[in-house]
């Protein structure tokens, strides 16, 4: 990094237009002009890190103590160097370079990234006037702030619409997180941050036990292997985020997993998604990070009118990111995962409105549908302009989904997105994780050139894209099933998988082996039905059976004796919300069976699994 120094009577800038596609938000026009000022050209240069921050800060304090005492402006400046680093990523070091020496105890402002600008500078004489300084990034040193300080104001909304400012140091004294303890924990991590967990999370526990998921140490860290149960799971939240996107009203598409990097759309995504690259060797190339590599260009090449708007689209996107080995755990952080991802390209404000009132009311029944609603919370992060534009339409959300929301307001843009929410599982050990997302873009149909014909026949730029994850990851969403099975046996109920995500819904017992056709013909009767089904065909005890089953996390025990076979009725033991050694038997024919299995299934996607339907049958996996 190069820093030209120049001590100035004056120094004034006006803002011409955009010379580069990543750039501040700024107005055309605007100018600011300053008297007796420090003005600092900043070049940044291939290689350049956070890293430097702090020998930037400690170079100018005792720069400005020599003048002394001075405010400072940057002003981006490319003519310092032949070796600058691409605008998509030296506009994240500007501007977190601002916003370290300003948290560092300087006075400085700043002129805008990736405008082009006129200016007039009046320089001082004297022979500290002039100085150019360079500054090298150094490995292993991380400057001495978290993104966090990028927030300034923290509130708590109520589901009534009510307003509580929130400090870090009174967290135990309000009322509304006291009411919601969930929400309580949520804001601790986010303001204090998570407390250091010794022990693995639960939910790694879980899915070895019940041979769903696993490590695979023929691969890279952070790549899983999945079990047949684990993949019927996977096949029906796939189903059911499918679903969701089909009646929201997108269409499905499909694209690569590995994008070029020297295509500017996609150096411009690495930049704002901040994410860990996962190279391909040899080439300029990464694998996919994101579903926006896909989606963008995809429909920048669509033709499209007014009469298609909103444009909506839905994709299974496969990610990579690579983590740090250290925080790769379970399901919780990997280095590849399965996103469900929806975009809407939105003609105007009120429609943009609309399509995320829409799926933030989709996403908060998604989350009561895979997670209990005392475990999941729902956040905001919101530049504060638009917070106070908005205010009314958030309450409007909180209202509708009947949930109060913790709220992080910055005072500036620092992504693509002018406000986004997040809703989070919240786990027994205390640690949050999110589901789903959705996310207000003011910057990338202009930046990728998205555009519609409007109804005066002009090609104009799609002005908002609200972006939406309905499962960011399909990992962490069994991770944060796990998790809410593991809160159901904290509290002394039953641990279980929703019913229908569950990879055995039943399990039909026969006492002896002399009642087992008649388990047989129950079984597929309930597999006519479409219900995932077990027979234990086994030479065990009852007792053993039960056991198992239970152990297994099936939901519907159906046990058949000599008496039930007399009476061609079955015992059924419904599991689900009981407590743990108290357990239900109730006697049922074979369709009532039926009707309360349809109850509990309560619409959602049917899949067979692959295994056999017969215990003795089926290989150990784990």
């Amino acid at each position: 990094m190069k820093i030209l120094l120049l001590d100035a009577e004056s120094f004034e800038f006006t803002a011409l237009e955009p010379e580069s596609s990543s750039h501040d938000e700024y107005e055309r026009g605007k100018g600011e002009s300053f008297k007796d000022i420090l003005v600092g050209f900043v070049a940044i240069e291939k290689g350049d890190s956070e890293s430097v921050f702090e020998d930037v800060l400690s170079d100018l304090k005792d720069y400005v103590s020599n003048l002394g005492g001075r405010a400072i402006v940057l002003y981006p400046y490319a003519h310092l160097s032949e070796d600058l680093m691409p605008p998509s990523q030296a506009i994240k070091i500007y501007n977190g370079l601002y916003d370290y020496l300003r948290n560092g105890g300087l006075n400085v402002s700043k002129a805008p990234f990736g405008w082009n600008k006129s200016y007039s500078i009046r320089i001082k004489g004297h022979p500290l006037a002039e100085s150019l300084r360079t500054y090298r990034a150094k490995k292993g040193r991380t400057p001495g702030y978290t993104p966090k300080e990028k927030f300034y104001r923290f509130f708590v909304i109520d589901e009534e619409g009510n307003e509580y400012e929130i400090f870090k140091d009174r967290i135990d004294e309000y009322e509304v997180l006291k009411k919601n303890p969930a929400l309580k924990t949520f804001v601790v991590n986010e303001l204090i941050g998570k407390r250091e967990h010794k022990e693995e999370p639960a939910h790694v526990k879980y899915m070895r036990k019940l041979e769903l998921v696993d490590y695979c140490p023929e691969s890279d860290v952070g790549h899983l292997k999945w079990y047949p149960k684990g993949v019927v799971i996977r096949d029906l939240i796939l189903d059911y985020a499918e679903q969701l996107a089909m009646g929201w009203g997108a269409i499905k598409m499909q694209n690569p997993l590995i994008y070029r990097t020297d295509v500017e759309a996609i150096s411009l995504l690495q930049g704002e998604f901040h994410e860990r690259d996962y190279k391909i060797e040899g080439e300029n190339m990464v694998l996919r990070f994101a579903s926006d590599p896909g989606a963008f260009p995809f429909v920048q090449k669509v033709t499209l009118s007014y009469r298609q708007m909103p444009f909506k689209v839905y994709e299974e996107a496969q990610c990579f990111r690579k983590e740090q080995s250290g925080e790769v755990v379970g399901l919780m952080r990997v280095r590849s995962f399965l996103m469900t991802d929806h975009h809407a390209f939105c003609q105007n404000e009120e429609i943009a409105k609309k399509e995320y009132f829409e799926l933030s009311k989709l996403f908060a029944k998604l989350m009561n549908d895979i997670i209990s609603g005392e475990h999941w919370v729902l956040g905001f992060e919101i530049v504060d302009e638009y917070y106070e534009k908005y205010k009314e339409f958030f309450k409007q959300i909180l209202r509708e989904i009947k949930k109060p929301a913790f709220f992080k307001l910055m005072n500036r843009m620092t992504h693509y997105y002018a406000f986004k929410n997040e809703f989070q599982a919240i786990f027994p050990d205390g640690n949050n994780l999110q589901i789903s997302t959705v996310q207000w873009d003011v910057k990338n149909g202009e930046r990728f050139g998205i555009t519609y014909i409007n109804e005066e026949g002009k090609r104009v730029s799609v002005p908002i894209i609200i972006h939406a994850s309905s499962f960011g990851s399909i990992e962490r969403a069994l991770a944060s099933m796990l998790e809410s099975a593991a809160w159901n046996e904290k509290e002394g109920r039953v641990p279980l998988l929703p019913f229908w995500l569950s990879p055995d819904q039943v399990r039909v017992i026969p006492v002896s082996s002399a009642h087992l056709d008649y388990a047989k013909s129950i079984a597929d009767e309930i597999e006519k039905k479409g219900f995932r089904v077990s027979v234990d065909d086994r030479d065990l005890t009852l007792g053993k059976k039960v056991a198992e089953a239970k152990s297994e996390w099936v939901p519907v025990l159906v046990i058949v004796g000599s008496k039930e076979v007399e009476e061609r009725k079955v015992s059924v033991v419904n599991r689900i919300g009981a407590k743990i050694g108290k357990e239900p038997s109730q006697e049922m024919t074979p369709e009532e069976l039926a009707e309360l299995l349809e109850k509990l299934q309560a619409g959602m996607p049917k899949r067979r699994l692959t295994l056999s339907r017969y215990i003795s049958q089926r290989p150990q996996f784990v």
